[in-house]
């Protein structure tokens, strides 16, 4: 094999490799919106008022139902991109959604507490939910599209 052919053998991987890991979300929406409502669980569980039974049944639900998440998404997971496929904006813009979801968690709840609303954080948790559930898999397919493109302009 010649230097051209590797080159162009080297391209063709490339450019496959960047159309799959482009065809798929960084996470799954199932996941994210998973994994708030099991924040809405904590916050419902840890609510004042809110029965010790309930609490100590709820905390053992709670830490099965994220064990079972975690192994679900371990097995479901096709391909994961190496971590170098992963830029800096990426991870970035991962952070920022992330932290609006709290911010508005946390805004919701400030503002329900204030008005002396019960389970004011388990609504608050439900709103973070939603914000993820409706806007996670815009995130995930940006952050899929920006692997994708490092890796082809890795070649």
């Amino acid at each position: 094999m010649n230097p051209d052919e590797a080159a162009r053998s080297l391209a063709t991987i490339r450019a496959t490799q960047a159309k799959a890991v482009g065809s798929q979300p960084w996470f799954p929406t199932w996941y994210a919106a998973g994994v708030g409502l099991l924040v809405t669980g904590v916050q419902f569980v840890t609510e004042p008022g809110t029965p010790v039974p309930v609490t100590v049944a709820g905390g053992v639900a709670l830490t099965a139902a994220l064990g079972a998440l975690v192994a679900l998404l371990v097995k479901a997971r096709r391909m994961t991109a190496h971590r170098s496929a992963v830029s800096p904006a990426g991870i970035a813009a991962f952070l920022v959604w992330l932290l609006a979801g709290v911010g508005i968690c946390l805004a919701i709840a400030l503002r329900l507490d204030a008005a002396e609303v019960a389970y004011a954080r388990t609504y608050a948790g439900l709103a973070m939910t939603g914000w993820m559930a409706a806007t996670g898999p815009f995130v995930a397919r940006w952050i899929s599209g920006q692997m994708a493109r490092k890796i082809e302009k890795s070649v």
